[in-house]
């Protein structure tokens, strides 16, 4: 898999705005109707789960629905605790409550009390699951990539001629060769217009590589694109610092979306010179809301040491929770993380579950990744050339300017003997890379072996 990601990975256990916008298990909108409709048992379990992750708002109101016996039986005790962390994390109402109750509370119920707070304190969740953010860098152990040579694509015919416009976030890793590998669109509004036009773009782009100690690796990076129909151009974005003025002004105001978009802008456009170190707090902040594409965020980030230490168990913590309330992108992080080197058996099938659910939603990176582990496997077990194949054919759409998907098709035919096919697939691979500036010397090693009537099993992704 992706080196920059592999590095950070220790062993531990095993887009429409729309799509950003899914509610998690629990979040702020889905919690809040649920207690308007007067479901508060949904309610309690949805904000306490928000609390758990140390929103101050949720930690009110559970302790309102405690101190009221709503979704759950009636304590002061919890209700003091709860108010008392809300104030602790600057929620001013939580310290009228905590006062209002704690003359009711006998000593040991404040001890009892205390206990709680303790558990779930700043400290305590600091340690156990927030980001040690670092200062005005993007990793703690490398120079990030830089933007060395932008290209800048025309715009959309279609989407020209029919008046649309549209903004777009998109990930992808810049390889040792400073070159950029499988963009994701994790953002698109409208979806598709503008997807040919982004991909190229980030395909086109060149960039000096992130370097440890002077040597080139592979590392992730972002980029975010507005399109205008008055400026083709997408260095001259129209009108964009009232934009990202607008989205700080709701992300400011506490709304989730806005975090999530602000962090983006931080994130991705150049023209504001941030760090990541600048982005992460907002995702932060609407991850805690319970945004899956949030929590996406922070895990990767965590994953990565990217903006922050590098802390495995508490990324995997966000990516579980991000994964398991079906953000697609989070399922294919975590399963590049359990295929990374010397993955063991179990590992790999987990991965493959994560896969499933991503492919059941339809999500390119998902199926483009599958894809690549069906085609050449070193598990004989795992290995499924006509899957790989069929599934090569159905993100081609997404992935035709990508040479690996030509890659992973010459896998295909060669794990099934079919070794004419494999040559030729190779052939264009090679033949595109070389058009982008790509290294091609583990292609053309593939390429020899092809010719030599062998497989090749291993990690067609790795840079």
């Amino acid at each position: 898999m992706r080196r920059d990601v592999v590095q950070c990975w220790k062993a531990v256990s095993a887009a429409a705005f729309l799509a950003i916008a899914v509610p998690a298990r629990g979040d702020m909108y889905s919690a809040t109707t649920a207690y308007k409709k007067a479901d508060f048992t949904a309610a309690f379990k949805q904000f306490k789960e928000l609390a758990e992750l140390g929103m101050p708002n949720a930690q009110f109101d559970i302790a309102v629905m405690y101190a009221k016996g709503e979704g759950i039986a009636q304590s002061n005790v919890m209700a003091h605790a709860w108010a008392s962390i809300a104030a602790q994390n600057g929620e001013e109402k939580g310290k009228v409550l905590a006062e209002e109750l704690e003359a009711e509370l006998t000593p040991n119920s404040l001890r009892f009390s205390e206990d709680l707070q303790a558990q779930y304190s700043q400290t305590a969740l600091n340690a156990r699951l927030l980001p040690r953010m670092l200062k005005d860098k993007e990793y703690a152990d490398r120079e990030p990539a830089r933007l060395s040579k932008p290209f800048i694509p025309s715009y959309p015919a279609d989407a020209q001629s029919q008046g649309v416009q549209g903004e777009a976030f998109v990930e992808f890793t810049v390889a040792p060769d400073g070159h950029p590998r499988s963009p994701r669109i994790l953002y698109a509004v409208p979806a598709r217009y503008f997807d040919d036009a982004i991909r190229e773009s980030v395909f086109r782009t060149l960039y000096l590589p992130a370097r440890i100690n002077g040597k080139p690796v592979a590392a992730s990076t972002s980029m975010f694109f507005n399109f205008k129909i008055d400026s083709v151009s997408l260095r001259d974005y129209g009108g964009l610092a009232k934009q990202v003025e607008d989205a700080k002004t709701k992300a400011e105001a506490g709304d989730p979306s806005a975090q999530m978009l602000y962090g983006m802008m931080l994130a991705g456009l150049p023209q504001l010179n941030q760090h990541y170190t600048q982005a992460l707090p907002w995702f932060l902040k609407a991850a805690q809301a319970g945004a899956p594409y949030a929590q996406y965020q922070v895990g990767t980030a965590l994953l990565r040491g990217h903006g922050c230490q590098c802390e495995s168990v508490k990324g995997e913590i966000w990516l579980q929770k991000a994964a398991q309330a079906d953000e697609p992108n989070a399922q294919t992080s975590l399963a590049e993380y359990l295929l990374q080197e010397h993955a063991s058996s179990e590992s790999v099938s987990g991965a493959l579950v994560w896969l499933e659910r991503a492919t059941k939603q339809n999500n390119s990176a998902g199926k483009y990744l599958l894809a690549s582990v069906l085609a050449s496997s070193p598990d004989a077990n795992v290995r499924d050339p006509p899957r790989a194949l069929a599934l090569a054919d159905a993100v081609e759409r997404d992935y035709k300017r990508d040479p690996s998907l030509w890659e992973i098709r010459a896998a295909a035919y060669a794990a099934r003997s079919d070794y004419s096919s494999a040559k030729k697939a190779q052939a264009h691979a090679i033949e595109e890379a070389k058009a982008l500036g790509w290294d091609l010397e583990p292609m053309q090693q593939r390429e020899s072996l092809y010719t030599a009537r062998q497989p090749w099993t291993g990690d067609l992704l790795a840079f």
